[in-house]
């Protein structure tokens, strides 16, 4: 049986402060982040729109895959952010 653990929080500041080592979010194909945590990723994570931005705007082809950002926290540590591309 699977366990599922319910943490209550903000998911950009536990990835922050060590809580988790990844987050993926969808995405569109257009390269927008202009919604939802997808804003807030790009707000705050300017790397992981970066990596968003190095992919090609409208190709449907992105459809099932990912692009992705390693965050450096400042005890030197890195989580990553994914980009999976789940809506065209």
């Amino acid at each position: 049986m699977t366990r599922l653990n319910i943490i209550k929080g903000d998911l950009l500041q536990l990835a922050v402060d060590g809580e988790f080592d990844a987050v993926v979010h969808g995405c569109n194909c257009f390269n927008a982040m202009g919604k939802g945590i997808a804003l807030s990723i790009k707000n705050r994570f300017p790397e992981a729109y970066a990596a968003d931005c190095k992919t090609t705007k409208g190709d449907k082809g992105k459809l099932g895959t990912y692009s992705f950002a390693n965050v450096y926290r400042e005890d030197g540590s890195v989580f990553t952010i994914f980009n999976a591309y789940t809506q065209f």
